[in-house]
């Protein structure tokens, strides 16, 4: 599939899609080692701070050099104060051979403007793979000008029309091997609540919690909620506390607002306390040891590392480098990206709950959905669509009608549905 894709991006942009779990991300940092290994360039961009650290890459806003701009209109008139840099980014944009935006949908219509405007004037003549999907979160348009007709997705820009990308949906789910889950899922995803999606959601409200609830993560709408169930859960453990803060190494001068931004976005916690029993969750991938969104137990600790029990296996885990980094430009006309800032922390987190933003790309075994707090389109989706198994999800739900609270929260927004109703000629695989 890989090579498919590879191919198809010599003569065409591609927009590439599908459903959560199905391996967007994964097929994208494969065609990211392809292109590097043939010594192409590539640019790796996040819409969020969250999707440029999972894909090792830099922020949109960061390296277009949007800085204020909201619009098209602005940006044009804030450019003339940064004349400098906008001629080593015309360089960079220059020498790419493939820019990715991973989390598209989360891009709103007048970024995608601007990014396009970007690319036409700065004279791009590489690939764009943009990888997302518009059936899960929608842009965060903080104006609410979208309320009031203004265009909202990235689709819906004259822009998107302009590039004309080449339509791929992956849709073969890789997170479960479940067929009636993946179903049910698919539904939900689309904003379908028929009788077969009320039955399975009505059976998953008001079957019993597991005795030892410790087994389970939670997931919950909201930061605060996440980190008091973690810190009352883990002082109840009877074993001595460990406190691990993380090293930050900044390698030049960094706006402070930026690193810390970056430091917020990480999947992992700037104060790490855990003691011996405490269960955990990975939070990368480290091939042949464990993925992301991984469970195991604290077995032991030491200064520099901690066993984790994992499936009856003992994992060593060892500080990891997350990198802040910066594209430039050398004088070969090369492509270099380099970190200006390290954070150093072990890759893991308490398990007993976890934000559903910060769940993201996790593909979680045992799992407790907290929805009273779902406050986004397509949040429950992304929600129950970590769970790797339907034996293994559960749905906490404290209001007083689950039915109507789920025909309200499982919706999306008609525009979605109409864009990939129009994607007639969508490749899949």
């Amino acid at each position: 599939m890989k090579e498919k894709i590879i191919n198809l991006l010599r003569d065409h942009h591609i927009f590439l899609t599908g459903g959560a779990g199905v391996g967007k991300s994964y097929i994208t940092n494969e065609i990211i080692a392809d292109f590097r290994s043939k010594n192409k360039s590539v640019v790796a961009l996040g819409s969020t701070g969250v999707s440029a650290v999972n894909i090792g890459g830099v922020t949109i806003h960061s390296f277009f050099i949007f800085g204020i701009s909201a619009s098209l209109e602005e940006l044009v008139h804030n450019d003339k104060r940064s004349k400098s840099r906008l001629k080593e980014l015309k360089k960079i944009i220059e020498a790419a051979d493939l820019i990715i935006i991973d989390e598209i949908s989360m891009v709103s219509a007048a970024l995608f403007d601007m990014i396009v405007y970007r690319l036409e004037s700065m004279r791009f003549r590489g690939r764009l793979l943009l990888v997302g999907d518009f059936y899960q979160l929608p842009p965060v348009i903080s104006s609410g000008g979208a309320l009031f007709g203004e265009l909202l997705y990235a689709f819906e820009s004259s822009s998107w029309k302009k590039i004309a990308p080449l339509n791929i949906e992956l849709t073969i789910m890789q997170r479960t091997s479940d067929a009636h889950f993946t179903q049910i899922l698919s539904k939900i995803r689309q904003g379908i609540c028929d009788d077969d999606v009320r039955s399975i959601l009505n059976h998953l409200e008001q079957k019993s919690f597991p005795d030892n609830n410790t087994l389970y993560t939670h997931l919950y709408g909201t930061n605060a909620l996440a980190e008091n169930i973690n810190a009352k859960m883990l002082a109840a453990l009877n074993a001595v506390e460990f406190t691990f803060v993380a090293s930050i190494d900044t390698k030049t001068k960094i706006n402070e607002k930026r690193l810390e931004g970056w430091i917020k976005n990480l999947p992992v916690n700037e104060v790490l306390k855990i003691k011996k029993g405490s269960p955990i969750l990975f939070c990368i991938n480290k091939w042949g040891k464990f993925i992301n969104g991984d469970r195991g137990v604290v077995h032991s600790i030491e200064e520099d590392c901690i066993i984790v029990e994992k499936d009856d296996v003992f994992v060593r885990v060892e500080r990891h480098d997350f990198e802040l980094s910066e594209i430039s430009i050398d004088g070969n006309g090369e492509i270099k990206q380099a970190a200006i800032a390290t954070f150093s922390q072990f890759p893991i987190k308490l398990a007993y709950a976890i934000t559903i933003h910060k769940a993201q790309g996790m593909s979680i075994d045992s799992l407790v959905c907290n929805v009273d707090r779902i406050f986004a389109p397509s949040q429950f989706y992304v929600a129950i669509s970590r769970a790797t198994n339907i034996e293994g999800l559960y749905i906490d739900f404290n209001g007083a009608d689950f039915e109507s609270y789920m025909r309200r929260i499982i919706h999306v927004d008609q525009r979605v549905d109409a864009f990939y109703e129009t994607l007639n000629d969508m490749i899949r695989y």
